[in-house]
């Protein structure tokens, strides 16, 4: 690619839909965690005045906090990593890490569609796609498998070996017609997609540097 990495306009796209999406999940994690801390604080206020506060409440609100507080801290660790991995600057990437890592940024935007995912990976896979653009791929997939899915449907994303590269294979019920990608989005990367009925399939190129 002719941009420098970080610089193509598509991952400013990106970055700027993930920083959205990470960023009202750990706002709305704070907002609960505020609200519970609020009614353990005047629990507390109770107790000073004399009142006995009810132990079984005080357990459910503090560990509530507690959840919470584990829930923004793994939304702020998802959303390190993808900063991170603007530095990953080389023709190859970890297939498996992207999936993994963009599954957990847009599991925000599914269940807004009430759509749970669900991972089946190897334990190990590459291919030869810069680390950004597998990601941007994996986005525009499941942000069009999403919107298309059945409200209360499971959407499985999987990868899989295939001569000579890869497959990316995202499969559920779906209720219309996924949005297309557009061609020059797959040409510009080197992937063939395919749809057929609930499966959307992309063939991912091989790990191997350009011109090896």
């Amino acid at each position: 690619m002719a941009d420098t990495p970080g610089q193509h306009p598509g991952y400013a796209e990106l970055f700027g839909k993930v920083t959205r999406s990470a960023t009202h999940e750990i706002k709305n994690e704070l907002a609960v965690i505020n609200e519970q801390s609020h009614l353990i604080s005047e629990m507390l206020e109770m107790a000073a005045q004399g009142r006995e506060p009810d132990p079984d409440r005080l357990h459910q609100l503090i560990g509530r906090v507690i959840e919470r507080v584990s829930r923004a801290d793994q939304a702020v660790k998802r959303l390190n990593a993808f900063a991170h991995s603007a530095e990953e600057t080389g023709p190859v990437c970890d297939a498996v890490k992207c999936l993994q890592l963009m599954c957990g940024l847009f599991t925000r935007q599914a269940a807004l569609m009430n759509v749970t995912l669900e991972q089946d990976t190897p334990d190990s896979l590459s291919v030869g796609l810069p680390t950004l653009d597998m990601e941007r791929l994996l986005w525009r997939c499941l942000s069009a498998m999403v919107q298309a899915a059945v409200r209360g449907s499971v959407l499985r994303v999987g990868l899989q070996s295939a001569e000579p590269g890869a497959l990316l294979r995202l499969q559920g019920e779906l209720e219309q017609e996924p949005g297309e990608l557009p061609p020059e989005f797959l040409t510009e990367l080197g992937v063939n997609l395919r749809l057929d009925g609930n499966l959307m399939e992309v063939e991912l190129p091989p790990a191997r540097a350009k011109g090896g």
